[in-house]
């Protein structure tokens, strides 16, 4: 079971790899239907981003219905603090050895 584990590993980084191009292909594609003219960055930033907010939404509905507000307000907030604080450095810190001078 064991000696299945690393393709197994590598086998799910591809699977996110592919539906994540294919999930920005179908905004982009959904945005020029629509015709909002936006850049598919804009587009990106918007819609994948109210896309993956959705998950975390539910959750927080079924457990302040179960009478758990505390637990919905703490998922919402947690999840974006993890987002900002853990989501957004990665990139740059990974980056930044490679850049000499990156310019804001």
């Amino acid at each position: 079971m064991e000696d299945v584990l690393p393709v197994t590993f590598i086998m799910s980084i591809l699977w996110i790899a592919v539906f994540s191009y294919l999930m920005v292909w179908w905004t982009e594609t959904l945005g020029r239907t629509l015709g909002l003219g936006a850049k598919p960055e804009i587009m990106g930033l918007t819609l994948i981003a109210a896309g993956t907010s959705v998950p975390d939404l539910i959750t927080s509905v079924i457990v302040a219905r179960k009478g758990l507000g505390d637990m919905a307000v703490s998922s919402s907030l947690g999840s974006n603090l993890f987002d900002i604080c853990v989501g957004l450095p990665i990139p740059c810190l990974s980056l930044s050895p490679l850049v000499k001078s990156i310019s804001w």
